[in-house]
């Protein structure tokens, strides 16, 4: 019975590791796509700048 016990918070103590990582993943990914937004915002910002510079 006992060694069921242990199996069994082992279980538990790995999922939750793996759950723990996949959400660390997530909030990787999330991050990443939120500085992807502003460089792009960033870039489009200043092409256009350069666009109004050059036309002058």
């Amino acid at each position: 019975m006992k060694s069921e016990d242990t199996k069994q918070t082992d279980n538990d103590e790995h999922i939750a590791k793996i759950y723990d990582e996949i959400e660390q993943e997530k909030e990787q990914k999330f991050v990443n796509l939120l500085i992807e937004i502003i460089m792009s915002l960033t870039l489009k910002e200043l092409y256009e700048e350069g666009d109004q510079i050059s036309k002058i």
